[in-house]
């Protein structure tokens, strides 16, 4: 396992100093990453810890959507909802998150995304660059006319391009995308299926070890495939259409 610049395990946190500010309408500079040294329980259960309610998350970079963090028993989990959202529309401070993500190429990056804003996404500003390894969330389908599902995103780069792995309840089914420019090719489809209701938490995991990867829907492995090449980039998740997902415990390994 290898993550780029980081040591360890990364433990998904918010800063504190973000509290109660709209990250949307702040002129202040987005804050760093705050990296800690953590177990693999800790790092999930504090992925949100201090986001401010109701509003679009800091340290979760969107690119693309509406997201919001939301708290339930105490415990704070990620929303996105794809009925109000209008496709091309960019997220706010755009420029910033890009500076953020990669700032080397921060104009390229920007450039890549506003030409290709077809679907809601955005990065897990904390875990950097992800090349061998597992990821890992807690995932409730909420709702969605056309589609219900949750994906996890990763191998973003610099052109904007990136993969991502995503369970469909209407099918049962998953699948493996790879987006260049903006428009979906899918590379994978179908494998075993799963069945997961509406509004009940379930797990999302994948490994990924050069160009193998590998997709879990709860314990049941749905996906295998090789890739032409390995794979490194950012990670975050991903969405599409009008579907209502929520998402909890990002897990980088």
């Amino acid at each position: 396992m290898r993550i780029t610049g980081l040591a360890n395990i990364i433990l998904l946190t918010a800063a504190t100093a973000a509290c109660g500010a709209d990250p949307q309408d702040s002129a202040l500079p987005l804050p760093p990453p705050v990296v800690v040294e953590a177990t693999p329980a800790r790092l999930g259960d504090a992925w949100l810890k201090g986001e401010p309610i109701e509003s679009e998350p800091v340290m979760f970079a969107v690119l693309a959507g509406d997201w919001t963090v939301r708290e339930e028993s105490g415990e704070r989990f990620l929303r996105v909802d794809g009925t109000n959202w209008t496709v091309g529309t960019p997220a706010g401070r755009l420029s910033d998150k890009a500076a953020a993500l990669f700032p080397v190429s921060a104009a390229t990056f920007e450039k890549h995304v506003l030409a290709g804003l077809q679907f809601p996404y955005g990065v897990v500003r904390q875990a950097g660059t992800f090349t061998d390894g597992e990821l890992q969330v807690d995932f409730r389908l909420i709702g969605g006319a056309s589609d219900q599902f949750a994906s996890l995103l990763f191998g973003l780069t610099e052109d904007g391009n990136h993969y991502a792995f995503r369970y469909n309840t209407k099918d049962g089914d998953t699948a493996l995308w790879k987006v260049v420019n903006g428009q979906r090719e899918r590379l994978h489809h179908g494998g075993v299926p799963v069945a997961v209701t509406l509004g009940e938490w379930r797990t999302l995991r994948l490994n990924v070890e050069g160009s193998q990867v590998s997709g879990w829907v709860n314990n049941v492995q749905a996906l295998t495939f090789d890739l032409p090449a390995s794979v490194s980039g950012r990670v975050g998740l991903w969405s599409k259409a009008d579907s209502v997902t929520d998402y909890r415990r990002f897990i980088v390994k």
